[in-house]
């Protein structure tokens, strides 16, 4: 009769401290979703939004690669506020660093909804956090913030089999142009032949260029696809890796890197994760009245590579033969 009280005693006890840790569990779960949340409306708020707004603008008048180094150094009242601004931007990543580190945010909405808030802002200000930490000789600052992003940085690469293609209708076109651009050690490009829907092939693009016949700056006319209803164009894609798009970003000057993925149809099976990109150009680049605009003789040879004619109908546009140098836009 004793062992009989005694082990339900005991069985009481065990269900006792198993619904107190599954409450506890289910609390906690709470807590982390809530502090997630929170989170998410600091970033959304309308006093930091305006933070991210002023930062905006000074950081595109101020393109210098030793703008920041400059603002730290300066005197200026208004230099000081932005100095002042950006680290109270800052601060809101260190605070989140610091909860994630600690297990006080819940992890699955925290990759899900800071994942590129963190890795594009980092991107952004790493060159003032470097000098900040020279400037003051302090090297742990926002090293929580530099720990965050490198944590992010390997979910991603663990957790995403996503490929990203860059779809081709110009010089892209060719093997010989996309290596000048990769440089891959394999020199192997593998294209892919493909359509993208509601675009049409245009030559219309101007890129300021600097020719070594005329000895003068000229207005390069390049390949542009633009929107049209009903229209579809040719073209290729080709994986990239993003470091890769990253080169291809900064040879594709005065076009904007835009996702075309519902509107490619390819020989290739895309997979639903799988990513394409083009270039289209920015339209305050669209050629105008200039006199001093020519379709380049080399770029033409190029082009013309891809066997396709119709790459070629330049209609009565100007060219240009000899060698040219791009130039700052």
């Amino acid at each position: 009769m004793i062992e009989t009280s005694a082990l339900i005693e005991a069985l009481g006890i065990v269900i006792t401290l198993l619904v107190a840790f599954f409450v506890g569990r289910q609390t906690y779960a709470h807590f982390i979703r809530n502090r997630a949340f929170a989170y998410i409306e600091r970033f959304n708020h309308k006093d930091f939004m305006e933070l991210r707004i002023a930062l905006e603008k000074w950081l595109a008048q101020n393109p210098r690669v030793d703008s920041f180094r400059l603002l730290l150094a300066s005197k200026e009242p208004e230099e000081i506020e932005i100095s002042i601004k950006i680290r109270t931007f800052l601060n809101l990543f260190q605070e989140l660093a610091v909860a994630f580190e600690k297990g006080m945010v819940d992890k699955n909405i925290f990759y899900y909804n800071f994942d590129f808030l963190i890795t594009s802002h980092w991107d952004r200000f790493e060159e003032f956090i470097f000098a900040y930490r020279a400037y003051t000789g302090d090297y742990t600052i926002y090293k929580r913030f530099e720990w965050m992003v490198k944590e992010v940085k390997c979910h991603r690469r663990a957790f995403s089999s996503r490929r990203i293609f860059a779809f081709g209708y110009g010089s892209l076109l060719v093997p010989e142009s996309i290596h000048a651009t990769l440089k891959r050690p394999s020199a192997s490009y593998t294209l892919h032949p493909a359509t993208i829907q509601g675009y049409r092939r245009e030559w219309n693009l101007t890129v300021p260029l600097f020719s070594e016949a005329l000895q003068k700056p000229i207005l390069g006319i390049f390949l542009n696809i633009i929107k049209e209803k009903g229209a579809s164009t040719q073209g290729v894609i080709f994986e990239v890796s993003e470091e890769e798009l990253g080169l291809l970003r900064q040879r594709e000057i005065n076009y904007d890197c835009l996702e075309v993925t519902p509107y490619i149809q390819s020989s290739l099976a895309l997979e639903p994760k799988d990513v394409v990109v083009t270039f289209v150009g920015q339209e305050r680049h669209y050629l105008g009245q200039s006199s001093d605009a020519y379709v380049l003789e080399r770029y033409l040879g190029i082009v013309q590579k891809a066997n396709d004619s119709t790459l070629l109908d330049i209609g009565s546009l100007p060219r240009l033969d000899g060698a040219y140098r791009f130039s700052s836009s």
